[in-house]
């Protein structure tokens, strides 16, 4: 599902802004940013994330500053002696008669920024994470709330379609039995006492869709029970509505009508556009 979330946290001199956003996915794949040379916070971040979501691509951007403060700076001393030896190459090469300063150090980078206190700076970081996780799980939770609606819209759709088709198909077999006793009458063809009646009896087991339509049946009441469940639901909701696919091509394979033939088609269809929501659900 998809969402964005925002927290802020200022604590031990480290001010935090933590941006969450989701886009929806099979799977859950997290993404933090901000955090490259923090990586035992990023790990730790990653954790939470992980814990609290199961599916969707998370990604978080952290963006932390010293509070009121100028971040700290060190010598690079390996770094120094380098910059000293290269400038000395360059100047008797050139002839430059100016002396090395601390300032040419500086502008090249002899001194550089200390990173922060990663166990300093978690608690900000995480006050500013479980605030984002906050607002990204109730922005996710009112795209949940639409989405039940549509999928329980759908259920309903269903369970007038599996009806409309249990009233279709002893009619769908009456006619083609009675078309096949035409078509034989036609031919002239001449047949052993009772053996058109065992025959008519083979095709018409082999052409029942009870089984189908109970399945059918039994997977939209899971739907229903599922739409009704919290917590992570999504995964399930996809494989149901694989099933219902899959119970209404045998459901079309084994009509003997149109009319039956089109309602297998509409439930496929609808089993269809199930699945495609459900993949946006947790």
């Amino acid at each position: 599902m998809t969402g964005f979330g925002r927290g802020q946290a200022q604590e031990a001199g480290y001010t935090v802004q933590a941006d969450l956003r989701s886009v929806n996915h099979r799977y859950l794949e997290v993404r933090v940013r901000g955090l490259s040379e923090l990586p035992a916070l990023a790990q730790r971040c990653e954790a939470k994330l992980r814990g609290a979501f199961s599916r969707g691509v998370i990604e978080l951007t952290v963006r932390w500053e010293l509070a009121g403060e100028v971040r700290p700076r060190r010598l690079v001393l390996p770094a120094a002696r380098r910059l000293m030896a290269e400038l000395g190459e360059l100047k008797a090469e050139l002839g430059i008669t100016e002396k090395v300063t601390i300032s040419h150090l500086i502008e090249l980078g002899a001194f550089q920024e200390e990173p922060p206190q990663e166990e300093g700076m978690w608690p900000a970081l995480d006050r500013a994470l479980e605030e984002a996780i906050s607002q990204l799980a109730a922005a996710r939770e009112t795209e949940g709330a639409r989405l039940r609606e549509v999928l329980g819209r759908e259920a309903k759709a269903l369970t007038g379609l599996i009806d409309r088709a249990r009233e279709e198909a002893p009619l769908a077999l009456a006619q083609a039995e009675a078309r096949l006793r035409a078509r034989i009458a036609q031919l002239e063809l001449e047949a052993e006492p009772g053996r058109l009646e065992q025959e008519l009896a083979l095709w018409a087991e082999r052409a029942d869709v009870t089984e189908e339509l109970d399945r059918l049946t039994a997977h939209v009441a899971r739907l229903e029970e599922l739409l009704d469940e919290a917590g992570a639901v999504g995964r399930e909701l996809e494989f149901l509505a694989q099933e219902l696919g899959r119970e209404a091509s045998t459901l079309a394979a084994k009509a003997r009508s149109v009319p039956l033939g089109q309602t297998a088609l509409a439930i496929r269809l609808c089993a269809d556009r199930i699945r495609e929501q459900a993949r946006n659900v947790e």
